[in-house]
């Protein structure tokens, strides 16, 4: 494949933040490096560019909270992401894009208010969906997913639909990251033959370390993810009752930002239960604290109201950890019955009796977390991801 000039989009890149989207970005761009021309427009996040990169990739820093006229509304109504976009805007009308073979954005809310139509003029244009929650939003309120903050996210998903699916239908292709969201789009009326589904990847070699065998019966039990409330962190914390009457020894860890009304929810519930020395609590951790956590977690839990995929899982399974995740969205193409757990929504007994069950045996817990990184490496690997992503590109040019 001839070496391309590759633009791309994205709002998250590491270390600032380090979500899952910011590790897709992340690995994606490094891999394509050894062999394109990669240049990133990003926002201005202090450290965010090449101290956390070894390959030679351009950056172009978007202050996205001044590069818009909608920066001057109250941000309280005007999240980042869609100011980030906005400046995106405008200045790929002042690049040239003629100079690059491909233009990516890595996330649909990135790339949702750009002029496709301009664009389609001068480069290829690619979209990644790793997320359904907006573009699968009702407008009916009463079917909505209830959150602390509801009335926002009900009023910000709707509006922000319509821009979603113009992005959609005018750019070349669309890559949804599981079948369950390419679904979603299809459902929505957009082309599916415009849309070929890549599976996000792990980096292996971060996560390849020797595992001991006391992992399966240390009893901690490990929650990450970076929006708490929709991945369902109060649901984990109400199973610890009784995973302790069982074990109790029982630790569990939950790393993950949320508004304060549903952190209050979770400390009122800890105190209330007699949790405070049980329960460990992070907003954030260093990715490779992260890793540590994962290796020594004897099972990983993140039951999410809803799911496009969870990058974190597959970090879970590449380090030998059994996972337990909610029946939603794009979870059961990475946990199947051999790695690990589904179960309803919103179902805290649930959780607690597959917990109760790891904690019970760990030779079924050493042989779900051995099947869990098998399937990662034949599945999930960074390099699958970008030789899919590759020849997408190559289909295009």
């Amino acid at each position: 494949m001839k070496r391309l000039k590759i633009l791309l989009l994205v709002f998250e890149f590491p270390p600032y933040p380090f979500a899952g989207t910011g590790m897709y970005a992340f690995n994606l761009a490094n891999y394509l490096a050894k062999n394109h021309d990669v240049t990133i427009i990003m926002p201005n996040h202090p450290g965010s560019t090449k101290e956390v990169i070894d390959k030679n990739i351009k950056f172009i820093k978007i202050d996205s909270m001044t590069t818009s006229k909608a920066a001057k509304v109250n941000r309280s109504f005007i999240d980042k992401k869609t100011l980030f976009s906005l400046g995106a805007r405008k200045l790929l009308k002042k690049i040239n894009l003629k100079e690059y073979d491909i233009f990516h954005s890595l996330t649909e809310r990135d790339g949702a208010l750009l002029d496709y139509r301009y664009m389609n003029k001068f480069v290829k244009t690619i979209i990644s969906v790793n997320d359904y929650y907006i573009v699968g939003a009702p407008w009916n309120p009463f079917k909505f997913y209830f959150t602390m903050d509801f009335p926002i996210r009900y009023i910000h998903h709707n509006i922000m639909k319509l821009f979603y699916f113009k992005a959609l239908k005018n750019c070349n292709n669309i890559v949804p990251n599981t079948d369950y969201v390419k679904n979603v789009l299809v459902n929505g009326g957009i082309d599916p033959s415009k849309m070929i589904v890549i599976n996000r990847g792990v980096n292996l070699k971060r996560c390849l370390f020797d595992i001991d065998d006391k992992k399966y019966s240390s009893h901690k039990v490990l929650f990450i993810g970076p929006n708490a409330e929709r991945k369902g962190a109060f649901y984990v914390v109400s199973s610890m009752p009784k995973v302790l009457e069982k074990f109790p020894d029982a630790r569990l860890t939950i790393v993950g930002s949320s508004s304060f009304l549903y952190k209050r929810k979770i400390k009122n519930f800890v105190k209330k239960n007699n949790l405070s020395d049980k329960v460990e609590f992070f907003d954030q951790l260093p990715y490779e604290e992260v890793l540590n956590r994962h290796r020594d977690a004897n099972v990983f839990v993140m039951p999410s109201l809803m799911e496009a995929f969870g990058q974190v899982y597959l970090e879970a399974l590449a380090t030998k950890t059994p996972a337990i995740g909610a029946r939603v969205g794009g979870v059961p193409d990475i946990i199947t019955p051999d790695v690990g757990f589904l179960v309803p929504p919103r179902n805290s007994d649930e959780i607690a009796k597959h917990i109760i069950e790891l904690f019970s045996d760990p030779k079924k817990a050493k042989k779900m977390g051995e099947a869990g990184r098998i399937r990662v490496k034949k599945n999930f690997s960074i390099e699958k991801m970008v030789k899919e992503t590759e020849d997408v590109y190559k289909s295009l040019i």
